[in-house]
């Protein structure tokens, strides 16, 4: 039987749920986004379809937590013209332009660029106002004893968190504290230990900003209502969030472009370093299947890595090739609930 486009993996207790009721978009309590830079690309259209027509029609709070881009395509799940804004944000994507090797303020002038065009006032309103989508956005800061912009320091800083956590992933936070900036009153869903910040209009740009930041590659920034300390990338503690959720009566969707999991940034060389089970048991993956990638140009999903090997335009009819081809992503998860094949093709969740 031919492989469709599309995998739907589920938790234990998300599994049982839906080869029983199916999958119900009223079921749905947090939707999370992981970082992965480019990777995105291979999600947007996704995003599109379950913000405009899967989700349309649900009226239940939905927390939204992502880290790095994670966070990005989070915020506009709460903005009333997501399915624009996403095709804004892909096209902007698409006209980076970056020297060899790439500069800080180059990058900076990127994100720079996004916040202007594409969070622009109106829609900062709506994400801050939006009473049935709750966005959260991950980073960590600077302890105070390793606070500076010096890349001598920032190096230190991340050679002993990388240290430490062959031992024990609790070491990240001790060196970078999670923090998490959310909307006052509201449950963040995420179930570790972080400092929050109250979500406003002046610090939601901020906490953008501080989510994607990249130690020595990025100048970090400062958010208001928080310790004044520099802000970083979130994807140091949550690169693909290994749980657990604060989630116990409904399901976590979770739109990923793998099915591996790693919990943290620094554990992308530790394959012994994966989520339990436990953590994951309500969560319901949406991921591209091998045989979508495997027929993808160059056989893999948009990546960092582009900037090195392609040309720029090179780049760019490649990732509007890949764009084009996830409508195929859309289409399949489409039939699946229009037909109820999901109970039929929702497969376990194994962590590998």
């Amino acid at each position: 039987m031919k492989q469709s486009s599309i995998r739907i993996l589920a938790g234990p207790k998300a599994y049982r749920e839906i080869k029983e009721q199916g999958l119900n978009a009223d079921r749905i309590r947090l939707i999370v986004g992981a970082s992965g830079g480019p990777k995105w690309l291979a999600l947007s259209r996704l995003d599109q379809y379950l913000n405009q027509h899967f989700l349309s029609s649900s009226t239940q709070a939905i927390a939204l937590l992502g880290s790095s881009v994670g966070a990005w395509r989070m915020a506009l799940y709460a903005t009333s013209d997501a399915h624009i804004a996403f095709k804004e944000l892909e096209a902007i994507n698409m006209t980076q332009r970056y020297s060899n090797p790439i500069r800080a303020k180059e990058v900076q002038g990127f994100v720079d660029n996004v916040l202007t065009k594409i969070f622009t006032e109106k829609r900062r309103l709506e994400i801050i106002q939006n009473t049935r989508r709750h966005l959260h956005i991950i980073s960590v800061r600077n302890r105070q004893y390793l606070n500076s912009r010096n890349i001598a320091v920032q190096f230190g800083s991340l050679s002993l968190a990388a240290l430490g956590n062959i031992i024990t992933p609790s070491a990240v936070p001790k060196i970078y504290p999670r923090v998490i900036v959310s909307k006052l009153g509201v449950d963040n869903a995420h179930g570790k230990k972080a400092e929050i910040i109250p979500l406003n209009k002046v610090n939601l740009p901020e906490a953008l900003i501080a989510s994607g930041t990249i130690p020595m590659i990025m100048q970090p920034t400062k958010i208001t209502g928080g310790k004044d300390r520099w802000y970083w990338d979130g994807a140091l503690t949550d690169y693909h969030f290994g749980g657990p959720f604060k989630v116990s009566d409904g399901l976590i969707l979770y739109p990923h472009f793998s099915s591996k999991i790693v919990p943290g940034w620094f554990d992308k060389p530790l394959p012994w370093r994966k989520p339990t089970l436990e953590n994951y048991s309500n969560v319901v993956m949406l991921v591209p299947s091998a045989s979508f990638i495997e027929n993808l140009p160059y056989r893999k999903i948009p990546d960092r890595k582009d900037f090195e090997r392609l040309s720029d335009s090179e780049r760019e009819h490649y990732w509007n090739i890949v764009l084009d081809e996830t409508d195929r992503l859309v289409a399949a998860l489409h039939s699946a609930l229009a037909s109820d094949k999901c109970r039929a093709i929702t497969e376990p969740i194994i962590h590998k």
